[in-house]
């Protein structure tokens, strides 16, 4: 996957070589508000702009510590192959806490996936399943319950 940096910024890694994620790093320039306030969100340029493989698409994921130690999640997550604009990254505190962030943190990491080409049919309810599976609608956590 070829990567261009637009800004002074960490070049994205992979922590192990065996990881999914590709971390990206806030970029050194940043300069806007740093801190988070419970519910609050921001939009960080990523300084990186990557061109995403044709049948592919790159997603945004939490960064596991990130999201359970400081309780920010990111959205805004489906980058196409045929963006060719800088990455953003948005960042929401679902904390009870301020956060703050700095330049040079590591925030989010991305996963190219594969695409499938799935044709869409309409149907009739009736006719949308070939049989009734075990778990039918249960969702939720239906499947611990009893």
């Amino acid at each position: 996957m070829k990567i261009t940096k637009i800004r002074d910024v960490k070049t994205p890694t992979r922590a192990n070589s065996t990881d999914a994620g590709v971390d990206f790093f806030i970029p050194n320039d940043y300069d806007c508000k740093t801190e988070l306030s419970p519910g609050e969100s921001c939009f960080i340029p990523s300084g990186i702009k990557v061109n995403v493989p044709e049948g592919y698409a790159l997603i945004a994921f939490n960064k596991s510590g990130v999201a359970t130690k400081k309780g920010l999640h990111v959205g805004a997550c489906v980058v196409d192959c045929g963006y060719q604009g800088e990455l953003h990254i948005n960042l929401t505190n679902v904390s009870a806490e301020d956060q703050t962030i700095a330049a040079g943190d590591k925030i989010v990491q991305f996963v190219l996936l594969p695409l499938g080409d799935p044709s869409i049919e309409l149907v009739e309810e009736n006719n949308l399943y070939e049989a009734v599976s075990t778990r039918g609608e249960g969702g939720f956590g239906s499947s611990g319950t009893k």
